[in-house]
Order: C-alpha cells, then structure tokens, then sequence
C-alpha cells in the first residue's frame, strides 16, 4: 500500500462559507420582515412594507433566536463528533459487543487508518438508516469520529467498505472534517426554525399525550406546519449556499481518494450504492443539517439544490465508459465481457493485470479426497501443527525461489490428480514429487498456501499461461475437485488475475449456490437416497416450490466455479454468512470432518471475504468430539 502520510493538507479556510452565512442570515431576516410588513399593512396602511413599527423589536428577535441557536449548537457539540453521534442517536461500535458485520467495519478501519497514519476514530451506526452512507465530524483527533449507516454495514463487502472509509479518512486527513462540523454550526441558525417546526407538529400525532393535550392537537400541528414554512426559507437558502461553496469538492475528493489509495474501491462503494434500493437518503430529522458532511445525498434525490451530486455523475466522473459502453443499468451483463477488469486490488501494482477465465469450462465433479491413509482421510491435523511440521530439505531449498515454489504447486496438484502414480514425462520434476510423497498427505494444502505466496511476480502473458497450466492439471482426469479450484483462485488472487465482483441479489444467483451445494454434497455420496433428502432439506431453505422442481435433480453440465463464486461474492453480507453456514452443515451431514473439507471450507471463508481461522477451530473441537 501506498504511503501517504506526507499527503498532510492543512485545513481550509471557512471564511468564504461564513461571508456566505452572514449574508444569507441578512436576507433571511429582510425576507421575513417584509413578509410581517405586508401583514401590518394590511391591518394598517400607513404602515411602509419595508420598515415599520415591528421591525425593531422582529429584527432584534431573530437575530437573538439565530445567535441563540448557535450557542446551543457550540454547547450541544462541545465534544466533537462523540456529540453529533449521540444528537443523532448513533451506537458506538465495540468489537468485544459486535455482530459479524460489525467486527469487519471495524478491521477495515483500523487497516485504513494504518496507510493513512493516522488514529484510529471511534466508529458508530446510525441503526435505524437503511440507506448507504456515512460522515466524519470531530474538532480534533481526540473527538473525530466515523459514523455509518446500517445500510452501508449490511449492504458493503469489505472491498466496499475500503472504498467508503477511504473517502471518510481523506476527508480527517484535508481537514474537511473539523470544517463540516464548524460549518453545521454555522448553518444551525437558518435550519433551526424548520427543525422545530417539524418537532412541534409531531406533537400533535403523538399517541401517548393526555387527553387535556389531544384536545390542542390541531394547535400543535397548525402553529408547527407555519414555524417550519417560515424556516424552509432559512432551509432553502442553506441548501443554496452549500450548493454554490462546496459542491464541487465532491468530485475532487473522489479522484484525491482514488489517487490516495491508488485502486478504484470507491466505484466499487458508488456502484453499491447505484443498485441499492434505499439508494443514501438519511431519514433523520438532521439529514438536512448533515447533508454537506455525508459521503453521499442525505436527503430525497428529488430534493432541489443536493449538495452531492448524482451517484451516476460520481461514476462518470471517475470512470467515463464504465456507463456508456458497459450499460451499468444491467449490471449481469458486465460479467459477460472479459475485458471488463477495471478494477485493482487493494495492493500497488506496477501495471494493469487483466481478468484471466479458464481455456474452457472446469467440469465439477466431485470433492478430490486425499487419502493417502485412512487415518489422514478422516482426522484433520490441527492448523498450527500443519504449518509448522519438519519438511524435506529439497522442498524448503525449492520453496526460497518463485521457480521453485510454482514446481511445487505443480507437483502437488499432480499429486491430487495422479495419488502416487504420476507420468514419467509430466512437465514436474519427479525429485519433488517423491519427497512429497513422503509426507502426511495432509499438509500438502499448507505447503501450496505457502508456495503461492512465494511466487512473486510476474508480467501478465506469464501469469496467464502459468494459471492456465494449473487448470489443464486439475481437469487432467476429466474432474475437477472443489478444493483444487479453490486453491485455483488462491492463485489468482496471488497473481493480481482474480475478476471484481459486482453487487448482485440473492434471485439472481439461487442456481449458483445450488450448484455449489452440490458439490460440496458430492463427497457424502450424493447419489444416495439419504444425501438426496440432505440436499432438499438445505434447498428448501431459500427455492420456492417451483424451484424445487426446477432443480430435483443434479446438473451433470460443465461447471465454472470461479464464475459461480465470483457471483456469490457480489452479494450482502448477511446473505454470504448465510450461504457459508450452509456450507458447514453440508460437510458436516455425517458428522466428521476431513482435512479436505475443512480446507474447502476456510477457502470458501476467505473467497466471501471472511477470517477463517475461527471456523477452523470450531470444526476441529467439533471433529474432536466424534473421532476418538
């Protein structure tokens, strides 16, 4: 990752935005004294519209009411970010007390706050915001704080979820932070009127008032709905003031966070929301307080004047042809098109890597066992055991090389292939092979984990070829075994060639995820009549009565799984933790875990964007349990 702690940028001056406020305070309290003019003079019409006997004492109320609401806002946010979360009535997040989608906001933020050197914040969620959004307010790095919708936790992978956090610490980093929460205590007295209006009307809906209060029911409502007409102006004008001053910095800190990060998250984040139902909107009475310190528009898209341009301009802005040429309305067919890799990862790289797809379909088969022993095929090693157990001297000397390490990724997968026998003029050399052989059949998969992030890298042509040479050895024997296109994508992913997922439904991909199923099923026997009531039981959790019938029986078609995880990868993150703990009781139908399932099962973790480890470790106390 890039360094960028010399990218310090020294705080704006919010004197433009001020001259603005004031000027906008002034025709504020012209425009309502001539309103209250005009009323006079029609009671009495020696009265002058523009001056008259009320204007003194109106004059002088509104701007103690706009001084007033001022105070009450320096007062209200005395703690900096920690204070708006709390007007807000946000939930601070804490990874001792987090669900599953929480714990991954807060590892992406501490990753982020690491390559922007900088504190890691106090992070909140505004609970009840359905939308995708997210602001960061706070007068110094002691009191700045990141406050996200549940929308955005729900509906971000952690790709997403980089971009969307990225923007935020750029904001910390330019010093837009501390000036948003200035300029919302600015702008509190022109949106001050149309908050308490709106507060007043709501009590005559209220349904637990007194008797003696409903009675004033039409009073409430009356007198709120004109306080918050005469505080729209006051609305309307902030909003025009916000639209003429800091418009424009939307687009410039997209592109300033792209160049910071240097990879394309944040279209990843704008897609997201582009497809999202609830789109960003905030619903909550400060959404139009707020709007200028969001990542996204706050408020009604149909709202006159937003702040934040259209998701689809941000889009546009950052990637031209990502909408004309590629008709981003129909996101399923961007799958379709191999070219379509415009995104990088996370990590710097020095040119452009380009999606690789296998040289034709990979039949799923079967789940590939590695039973060397019987004991090795039903009793997986303990992780820390796996990793540190002696090794050949020939396998460590070739391992401190990429040569030597993509010889024994070679060699291993021959070996899960080809068990023992292996031809004398496969393109591996034999040396290795036997001294693999050699080992516990059962750390074979580590040594590959290890080999991979040994092999450097490696212009794109070769890249290319060497992952297509590994796919020709998994379908060799005309099957292709779940855990060897697992470990296909571990490559991939090593070798910058793995394709971005785009954000996708669960409708969408339901024949994906039976097909996965089945082959997870496959290694219990599934052409058994037990097993095939074990996969209606799992597919009657998310198909329709319909859709059962569509799938009763097992696809024999050439599958693709790379397509078909890539697929599940676009979708929520709910929808992913669900899909794996289907996964855990498909391999675990018999109540024993092999080492290859369990090492299917932490890649599945991993390729849907989760820590493995802790399943891992579950799994094996359960395995503990049954096997003596």
């Amino acid at each position: 990752m890039k360094e960028i702690s010399h990218y310090l940028i020294e705080n704006k001056n919010i004197a433009w935005s001020m001259s603005f406020c004031f000027i906008a305070m002034l025709l504020t309290i012209f425009i309502l004294n001539l309103i209250l003019g005009l009323v006079v003079h029609f009671f009495d019409y020696a009265q002058p519209i523009w001056w008259h006997t009320l204007s003194p004492y109106f004059v002088c109320l509104v701007l103690f009411t706009f001084l007033w609401s001022v105070c009450a806002e320096i007062y209200i946010l005395r703690n900096g970010g920690h204070s708006l979360a709390k007007q807000l009535k946000a939930r601070r997040l804490a990874l001792d007390e987090s669900t599953p989608e929480e714990s991954i906001v807060l590892k992406v933020v501490e990753q982020v706050a690491q390559s922007f050197k900088l504190e890691t914040p106090a992070i909140y969620v505004l609970p009840d915001e359905v939308g995708v959004n997210a602001l960061t307010a706070g007068f110094s790095s002691q009191d700045i704080v990141i406050i996200l919708t549940w929308g955005a936790l729900q509906n971000l992978d952690e790709m997403e979820l980089y971009g969307l956090l990225s923007y935020e610490f750029n904001q910390i980093l330019s010093g837009e932070a501390v000036e948003n929460t200035k300029l919302k205590i600015l702008y509190s007295g022109l949106t001050m009127f149309s908050q308490l209006g709106s507060k007043l009307a709501q009590v005559g809906y209220n349904s637990q008032a007194s008797s003696y209060r409903n009675k004033f029911e039409t009073f409430f409502i009356a007198i709120g709905g004109v306080i918050w007409l005469t505080g729209s102006l006051g609305t309307l004008i902030t909003r025009a003031i916000k639209y003429l001053t800091l418009s424009s910095r939307t687009f410039h800190n997209d592109l300033k966070t792209q160049q910071l990060m240097n990879n394309d998250t944040n279209i990843q984040t704008l897609l997201r929301i582009y497809v999202h139902h609830s789109g960003s909107q905030i619903h909550s009475a400060y959404s139009e307080s707020i709007s200028h310190m969001c990542f996204a528009n706050s408020l009604s898209p149909q709202s006159w004047m937003n702040i934040h341009p259209s998701i689809k301009a941000r889009i546009f802005e950052l990637n031209p042809t990502l909408l004309q040429d590629l008709q981003l309305e129909n996101l399923r067919k961007l799958r379709s098109r191999p070219w379509f890799g415009i995104f990088s990862t996370l990590k710097e790289s020095g040119d452009v890597a380009m999606v690789w797809s296998s040289p034709q379909p990979l039949p799923l088969l079967r789940l590939s066992p590695i039973s060397f022993v019987l004991n090795d095929a039903i009793k997986p090693l303990n992780s820390d055991i796996r990793k540190n157990k002696n090794r050949p001297e020939l396998i460590q000397r070739a391992m401190q090389t990429a040569t030597g390490s993509r010889e024994v990724m070679v060699a291993i997968l021959m070996i899960r292939q080809h068990r023992e026998f292996i031809p004398q003029d496969a393109p591996v050399s034999h040396a290795i092979v036997d001294s693999l052989l050699n080992l516990d059949g059962r750390i074979h998969v580590q040594i590959f984990h290890d080999a991979c992030r040994n092999i450097g890298h490696m212009p794109n042509s070769i890249a290319r070829q060497f992952l297509t040479k590994l796919a020709c050895i998994i379908q060799e024997d005309g099957e292709v075994g779940l855990l060897d296109a697992l470990l296909l994508e571990t490559v991939k992913y090593e070798l910058n060639l793995m394709p971005a997922h785009l954000p996708t439904s669960f409708e969408d991909v339901k024949s994906q995820i039976v097909h996965l199923i089945d082959a997870l099923l496959h290694v219990q026997q599934m052409n058994s009549p037990n097993q095939m009531d074990v996969r209606e039981r799992f597919l009657e959790k998310f198909l329709t009565i319909e859709e059962l019938y569509i799938y009763a029986d097992i696809s024999d078609e050439p599958l693709d799984l790379a397509e078909i995880l890539n697929d599940i990868s676009g979708l929520l993150l709910r929808d992913r933790l669900n899909i794996l703990t289907i996964a855990e009781r498909c391999l675990w139908s018999d109540r024993i875990i092999t080492q290859d399932e369990l090492d299917v099962l932490e890649l599945l973790y991993w390729r849907f964007g989760f820590e493995p480890q802790e399943v891992v470790t579950q799994m094996q106390k359960k395995n503990s349990t049954m096997i003596n």
